[in-house]
């Protein structure tokens, strides 16, 4: 940690080793869950923003506070009893709070701040267990959403739930297809976006609130695209020479679009200071 004195350093080192049994769930999510393939990414950046902010810590004058030691307290309890019940989830998300504990317990509250955002932004690389509940009232928002874009350009199509059949084909909407992956990673990303740009708070919040239905849009855009593919040429050339690579381009138009509302809500520009070690 560079400026952390050595007691400090280990004390927090502790603490994490005592979240081994998590980091190793998170390590095989990563792996094996596609929706948080970018887990690796969002510690990266953590990690990068908490070094930037090393220096804090050696130029202010600590001022300890005992409410430290009582969120550091509760978020182990909750860890252990996460673990009990294999909840790793919610062990991962009392990594932060355990680590934010510590700050205010060494450090105080005010050098606590500097690190909200490493701390906050953990929370992104956590898979959390909504595909489940969310997943299928997307895709057949997805399916439904589609098909009536795809009537309005003159498509004949028409949808059954998830099932959409055109006059020579017929597609599913899976889960997949439902836009979670997207709105997951484009509000990771916009999340990164809002923190680094100037600009009024409200301006930020809202381009972290439009990410969603920016994401959806896109997504609804990617599967008519895909129905207009097919009924001129075929369900293969729509899923063979379309779907594999439509998905990463209408995220970065996607993306595109909200770096547009940032500049038109007076959010373009970067703060060095929030980017840069300080």
């Amino acid at each position: 940690m560079g400026a952390m004195k050595p007691l400090n350093a280990i004390i927090f080192l502790a603490t994490i080793l005592l979240f081994a049994p998590t980091w190793l769930w998170l390590g095989e999510a990563w792996l094996g869950d596609p929706y948080y393939s970018h887990g690796p990414l969002v510690l990266l950046v953590a990690l990068y923003f908490a070094w930037t902010r090393r220096q804090s810590l050696a130029r202010v004058t600590p001022a300890p506070s005992n409410w430290g030691l009582v969120i550091v307290i509760a978020a182990l309890a909750a860890h252990l009893w996460a673990l009990l019940w294999r909840a790793y989830y919610i062990s991962a998300l009392m990594m932060p709070l355990a680590l934010l504990g510590l700050l205010i317990a060494l450090y105080g509250w005010q050098t606590a701040r500097r690190f909200w955002f490493p701390l906050a932004f953990l929370i992104f690389m956590i898979p959390l267990p909504i595909a489940e509940r969310v997943g299928p009232p997307l895709e057949s928002f997805a399916a439904s959403s589609a098909t009536t874009l795809a009537q309005w350009i003159g498509i004949v199509a028409r949808n059954d739930g998830a099932q959409v059949f055109l006059p020579n084909s017929t597609f599913t909407v899976g889960i997949p297809c439902g836009g979670l992956r997207s709105i997951i990673a484009i509000v990771t990303l916009v999340a990164l976006l809002a923190y680094i740009v100037q600009g009024q708070w409200w301006a930020r919040a809202l381009i972290l609130l439009a990410a969603i239905p920016i994401a959806l849009s896109a997504n609804t855009l990617r599967i008519t695209l895909l129905f207009a593919i097919a009924s001129a040429w075929g369900e293969g050339a729509g899923l063979e020479y379309f779907h594999s690579w439509s998905s990463p381009v209408l995220f970065l138009g996607a993306f595109a679009l909200v770096l547009l509302l940032a500049k038109l809500v007076g959010a373009g520009q970067v703060r060095w200071d929030a980017v840069l070690p300080t």
